[in-house]
């Protein structure tokens, strides 16, 4: 049966999540990509980098964050949220991080995290990581058991 979750479920869920979903468009293109995040109760955060989500994001802001569990095809929950995208910076920024420590960029095999004022070697590029927080308008979530 598919049924409803309440909100402490919810609320759960996201608290004990490490992976997610983001979603967003932009000049008629949609773009799904998994991510790191944290929630605190009023957000999502999280860290990316430079590329195709964040030039549609400064776009259009409106993004979907979706998280699941899945048991078996039989029993599974999920939790949807529309939101808007806002990047950090300065102390907000700071205090994300603080929060994401335990978070990692993800990079590929010749990269590392850097600063913003850091440079890259020839045999290694330097990722700058930005941080972001989504500021939630609504959560749904669904949940069912055959």
């Amino acid at each position: 049966m598919l049924t409803e979750l309440s909100t402490e479920i919810i609320d759960h869920m996201l608290h004990n999540q490490y992976f997610g979903r983001i979603g967003c468009s932009a000049e008629n293109r949609i773009l799904i990509e998994p991510v790191m995040f944290f929630y605190d109760g009023l957000y999502i955060y999280g860290i990316t980098r430079a590329g195709t989500k964040i030039d549609m994001v400064k776009k259009n802001p409106n993004v979907a964050f979706e998280i699941d569990e899945m048991i078996n095809p039989g029993v599974w929950q999920s939790v949807l949220i529309e939101g808007e995208f806002e990047e950090l910076h300065d102390e907000l920024r700071d205090s994300a991080l603080y929060l994401l420590k335990n978070r990692k960029v993800p990079v590929f095999a010749n990269e590392k995290p850097g600063t913003l004022n850091q440079t890259s070697t020839e045999t290694e590029k330097t990722v700058h990581p930005i941080v972001y927080r989504i500021h939630i308008k609504s959560k749904a979530g669904r949940s069912l058991r055959l």
